[in-house]
């Protein structure tokens, strides 16, 4: 993987000595090169820069302010500072330095700061691609979901003794399976209904309902407890009906994740 770089410093000097050393070192790129800070931050928003070496002491725009002023662009390179000064690396570190060094500079230094960056770039690159799978999972599940399955309303009709009833899905507690038949609890009552669970599981919106057992679905919406039951199975204590559920250890870690605990 190549490092792409910029040099910082008001110094030609400094700036050529630091290029020279940079040429010896394997996958660096050096993208280009700034007398001040104004002149780095506008070259970090026209290239791709990865690590940005700064000088500290700069007219106009120091290194530091022209650190913070990096640390608010969209695509924030890593900084590293290298000065004369000895006595400004804690103010360096506070904003987020990758590292301090201390001219006059040497090669072997020069690389360790060259290879942390690197395992700084490699870890966000797996966290971005992790984020990324995670965001495509749940637009391939919303998708699956459109595909398989007819879109319908926030009624949920049950044909019962004659009549259909039109249950707000926002009111339903919990569905549970009774032989042929699934028990819906309501706010208002109980229906008995000739849906299956894998149906309802279907039909009800995903975000509010959870499957917490083979037998039971629940509104989390209406879940006021969570209450360790022993050898990593819980109950759930819901609002507005007696009803304890017994979750088990792997729907408790289903449960966990959508609520984010």
């Amino acid at each position: 993987m190549s490092v792409r770089l910029l040099i910082v410093d008001d110094d030609e000097r400094e700036r050529i000595v630091l290029r020279y050393v940079l040429e010896q070192i394997k996958d660096v790129a050096i993208v280009g090169e700034a007398s001040h800070g104004l002149e780095a931050l506008l070259l970090c928003q026209e290239k791709k820069v990865d690590l940005v070496f700064l000088d500290i002491t700069m007219p106009e725009m120091g290194g530091l302010e022209t650190a913070h002023k990096l640390r608010q662009l969209k695509d924030l390179p890593l900084f590293a500072f290298i000065t004369v000064k000895k006595d400004m690396a804690v103010e360096a570190y506070e904003l987020g330095a990758l590292d301090y060094i201390v001219k006059p500079i040497e090669q072997s230094r020069i690389e360790r700061t060259i290879e942390r960056a690197k395992q700084q770039i490699a870890h966000q690159d797996i966290i971005e691609e992790l984020v990324k799978g995670k965001l495509k999972e749940r637009i391939d599940l919303i998708l699956e979901r459109y595909r398989n399955y007819e879109i319908y309303s926030n009624k949920l009709p049950v044909r019962e003794k004659g009549k259909i009833s039109l249950l707000n899905q926002e009111d339903i507690v919990f569905c549970e399976s009774q032989g042929k038949k699934v028990y819906i609890c309501t706010c208002d009552g109980g229906y008995l209904s000739n849906y299956t669970l894998n149906e309802l599981e279907n039909r009800l919106n995903s975000i509010n309902f959870f499957r917490a057992h083979q037998a039971f679905i629940v509104n989390i919406n209406f879940i006021k407890e969570i209450i360790n039951f022993g050898e990593g199975s819980y109950l759930l204590h819901l609002e507005n009906c007696n009803k304890d559920i017994i979750l088990s250890r792997s729907k408790a870690k289903l449960l966990r994740q959508k609520l984010g605990i």
